[in-house]
């Protein structure tokens, strides 16, 4: 099968979250199964200097932009994966610091970026007489695409036939802009209605790709079930609603040759569930990087976040000092909202040696603290899929997560009687809670032979791409047979 992956972000090129791991992860085992994929993004700042070298294609496109017009060089990469890349290039929109904004605020040009990257994506399919079956959008940032398809290219044959799957990440982040801005897209006023792109008096870049595309998907079945009800929905679950038929859930996966803890480059020392004693250096380790003088034997609760509320950073900073008496350490890393950042610091220096805080990002930490803890903490207010917890579940590390999205999905709580669940989980979005489902972590934690047992059963568990890229795969096929309805309809 011959699918185009469209997505804002991809590893090892661009990424600030999750996304771009997910969007490299599925496209390398498709490959793997015998499918031809490509992917293609903006030539942001952060592409160029990714180390990969790109060739020109020697294609150049012109996009209207309301009454100018701006090129598109479109730019290759061949990966060792199999994987081929695109790059929209255009360095007045994508030759930035950051990919979508910075510390203090989005890009103000968010829309004209993105606008001009979805038709240039759509120019590009024609241009480079790419055969394919399917089309894969990502995220709002590629929104407008299946809109081009169905309304202002509609009658190019090869773009007609095409089918599209839209998959939606974090239904938080729309895409929505001044309706003034609808004349960037070349679409027509009648565009700017409530069955199409209009929400509220603006317009939806999200809400083009659920209403316009062949079938969308998002990235867990409990997610799935959330966005359709008005505390997730965002304003958008009518659609999700009207769509309900159309609308899969598919869990993420976990590329498991990146997360391996018997084989993993970041960590002090390799471990398995044959031999744990590596974890245990590679927790001393990580209190050693973060200045610790704890003992070893101590709890240590650890977690890698974005420092706003959306993730429970406010629950952990309630609960942070009620911790700090149960005589546990505690480590993070984390970059956002500076009042977070503060609080967090206060609350640290009123313990040196028990708290450890890394402000900003690195892979390389990400790795050593999920292998040092032995608890972590993913307290949010809502997770549409979350990946970290099933990396914790490998490195036999117990994940202590809020029961929504996927991490309701995929963490069961411990049942003491029984020894049966991977984890703990708490429902309400309050402190006590949290704070209840620790003090039932730290319970099990001294209780050595029950610990252990819990350990080594999650390092057994599999949530492998092997086993969701089959999905994607069947849902690309009813995707085909759709549009060929679609099409039989018409005619």
């Amino acid at each position: 099968m011959r699918v185009l992956i469209v997505t804002p972000e991809a590893n090892p090129f661009a990424r600030t979250g999750g996304l771009a791991e997910v969007i490299s992860d599925l496209a390398e085992t498709l490959v793997k199964l015998g499918h031809d994929i490509k992917v293609v993004l903006p030539l942001y700042r952060q592409v160029r200097e990714a180390g990969t070298p790109l060739c020109s294609t020697g294609v150049t496109l012109t996009i209207p932009l309301s009454l100018k017009n701006l090129p598109a060089e479109i730019y290759r990469a061949e990966m060792a994966s199999g994987v081929e890349f695109f790059f929209v290039g255009q360095d007045s929109l994508y030759n930035r610091e950051g990919l979508y904004g910075t510390l203090y605020g989005d890009f103000e040009d968010n829309a004209e970026r993105f606008i001009f990257f979805s038709r240039a994506v759509v120019e590009m399919i024609e241009a480079l007489e790419l055969d394919l079956d399917v089309c894969h959008c990502q995220e709002w940032q590629s929104g407008l695409v299946p809109v081009y398809f169905r309304t202002l290219y509609h009658e190019r044959p090869r773009l007609q036939r095409l089918p599209v799957v839209y998959t939606v990440h974090n239904v938080g982040y729309q895409g929505i802009f001044s309706a003034y801005d609808l004349p960037l897209t070349g679409l027509g006023w009648e565009l700017l209605s409530p069955k199409a792109l209009e929400f509220y008096g603006k317009i939806n870049l999200m809400k083009g790709g659920l209403v316009f595309a062949d079938l969308l998907s998002t990235v867990s079945t409990k997610y799935r079930e959330e966005i359709m009800k008005p505390e997730f929905g965002f304003g958008l679950e009518g659609v999700f609603q009207e769509r309900a038929a159309e609308l899969v859930g598919i869990l993420e996966g976990v590329n498991y040759e990146r997360w391996d803890p018997a084989r993993d480059p970041f960590l002090a020392s390799p471990y398995s569930i044959d031999n744990l004693e590596g974890k245990r250096s590679c927790k001393i380790d990580l209190l050693r990087r973060f200045g610790m003088d704890l003992p070893p034997a101590r709890p240590l609760v650890g977690m890698t976040t974005r420092l706003v509320e959306r993730k429970g950073i406010d629950l952990v900073e309630n609960i942070l000092e009620d911790m700090m008496q149960l005589q546990v350490g505690f480590v993070l890393q984390g970059t956002g909202e500076e009042r977070h950042q503060y609080l967090l610091q206060e609350i640290a220096l009123k313990y040196p040696g028990c708290i450890g805080l890394a402000l900003g990002y690195s892979e390389e930490l990400a790795h050593q603290l999920i292998a040092g803890a032995d608890f972590y903490l993913m307290p949010s207010r809502y997770e549409p899929c979350g990946l970290d917890q099933l990396y914790c579940l490998r490195y036999g590390t117990v994940p202590i997560v809020r029961a929504t999205g996927g991490l309701d999905e995929t963490i069961q709580e411990y049942q003491p009687d029984t020894g049966g669940g991977n984890g703990f989980k708490f429902s309400s979005y309050t402190p006590a809670e949290l704070l209840a489902a620790v003090h039932r972590a730290l319970s099990l934690y001294n209780d050595p032979p029950a610990w252990q047992a819990l350990v080594k059963r999650n390092m057994t568990l599999d949530f492998s791409w092997d086993a969701v890229a089959p999905k994607y795969v069947a849902l690309y096929q009813r995707a085909i047979e759709a549009r060929r309805q679609a099409l039989g309809n018409r005619l």
